[in-house]
This record gives structure tokens, sequence and C-alpha cells, in this order.
């Protein structure tokens, strides 16, 4: 009688805890089909984002050094390689804010070097109105030794470094291509068209960079890498422009990845 109380008592125990569990297991939320289909689905690979490629190849076969590489292709941010260099002579009371005057001449050679990036108000303009999608300047310092304390003028040495506007236009396969590269010239007499000043002598010389990349020896994706300008009043102004682009691989040439970048940065 005994055995059979205490096998009655374990049946409705077991009865009692299956029930509870039946009633906590249909109170739990219950995943929407779509949810159920993702947790049953097999967990694969994340998706791969195939890397831009860093390395270009030279008409010769071999590799461009990274530096050239980097100040043609790194379009979404600025590179030191890739840079506008000006050397001008500048006035000095054109440094001055409103309402300031020219210190002793011990100090102007000090306030030259502070206010060296003022001379180059209007490059940056000039670049957004034409080529750059963003400009700023990297450096800027008063040549030694070049400040006139009875003319009240010193010569100064500016570095700008720009990025491209997006063309609309993807480039093409860059390992199917070589970079080939030029060196355009600009010597602007006084008193000629862009020889008053030297934003309109960097005009000048974004113009002639234009003609330049529409020539027709000139390949895909023509890019100004680096450009100088020396500037003097009365003086003939003498800029220069570097520029690149992509041509069809040479016949008979075949190009492997490399394992390790060229050097050059």
């Amino acid at each position: 009688m005994l055995r059979v109380l205490i096998g009655t008592g374990l049946v409705l125990m077991a009865v009692g805890f299956g029930a509870a569990g039946w009633q906590y297991w249909q109170s739990l939320p219950k995943a929407a089909p779509a949810e159920e289909a993702a947790a049953a689905a097999p967990s694969g690979p994340a998706p791969v984002v195939p890397a831009r490629q860093s390395w270009l190849i030279s008409p010769t076969g071999g590799l461009i050094p990274q530096a050239d590489v980097r100040a043609y292709l790194v379009q979404d941010r600025f590179v030191p390689e890739r840079v506008l260099r000006v050397e001008r002579q500048a006035t000095l009371t054109d440094l001055l804010a409103e309402g300031e005057q020219l210190p002793e001449p011990a100090f102007l050679q000090a306030l030259a070097d502070i206010r060296a990036p003022k001379v180059a108000d209007g490059l940056c303009r000039v670049l957004l109105d034409s080529l750059a999608q963003d400009c700023a300047v990297n450096a800027g310092r008063v040549i030694e030794g070049s400040v006139d304390p009875e003319a009240g003028t010193a010569r100064f040495a500016v570095e700008i470094v720009f990025r491209l506007k997006d063309p609309g236009e993807a480039l093409p396969d860059l390992a199917a291509h070589v970079l080939r590269s030029d060196l355009v010239t600009l010597e602007v007499e006084p008193g000629a068209e862009g020889s008053a000043s030297p934003d309109a002598a960097l005009l000048a010389l974004v113009e002639t960079v234009a003609a330049a990349c529409a020539g027709e020896s000139v390949g895909q994706a023509c890019r100004p890498t680096q450009m100088d300008i020396d500037w003097t009043p009365g003086q003939p102004v003498k800029a220069r422009a570097a520029i690149a682009w992509l041509d069809p691989l040479p016949k008979g040439m075949f190009v492997a990845p490399p394992l390790d970048p060229a050097k050059g940065g």
C-alpha cells in the first residue's frame, strides 16, 4: 500500500511539473517565420570587399614608386606628394590685419614667418574653381634673407595640398594599364595674361594642364600630380606641372600583381 501511494505521488508530481513547463514554453515569444529561417540557415563568411589596387606599372614593366602612386590614385584624402608649390614675392603690409602696423625692422623676419601662410590666400580658390574638390595650405615660410626693409617686401614659399574633383567615371582596370607621365612647362612674360599675380599665374597653369591632358597622345584619366610656380613682379613667370595618365599595356606585356610594393614612399 505504501508503494502504491509513493508511486501515485511521483506520477502526480511529474504531471504537475510537465503542465507548468508546457505553460512556460507556451508563454515564450514566438519567432517570425523569417527569423526562424535565418536561424536555421547556415552562417557563412561575410562578403569580401575587394581592396583598392595600390600598385601601378610603368611602361617598361617596372613598378611605379609608391609616392607617385599616392599622388595619382589617392584622392579620398590629402597626400604630401600631390602638391602645389609657389615661390613668390609679397608686400609685408599685405600680411597685416586691419589697424596693424609693421614692427621695427629687427622683427620683420619674425612677422613674415608667422604670416607666411597668408600669401597663399586666393590660390586655393583658383584650384577649387577649376580642378580641386578640396584644398589646404600645408606649409608656408619666408625665404631666409629675403626680407627687404626698405622696399617692404619678402619672398615666400608655400605648399598647398589638394584633392581632385571626381570626374564621374571609374578608373579602368589598373592591372591592364600602365601609368605614363609628362612635364608641362609654362613661361609668361611680364604684362602678358597670367603675369599679374600668383593667382593669375596658377589659373594660366591650370589651363595649360587641361590643354595638355586633352592632347591626342594622352590616354585615360589624365591628372596633375605636382605643380610649381615662381612669381616675381616685373619678371617672367615660370611654372610647370607634372601630369600622369593611363595607357593600355603594350602588346606582349603581361603583368602579375607584385608581392611587395615598389619603394619610394
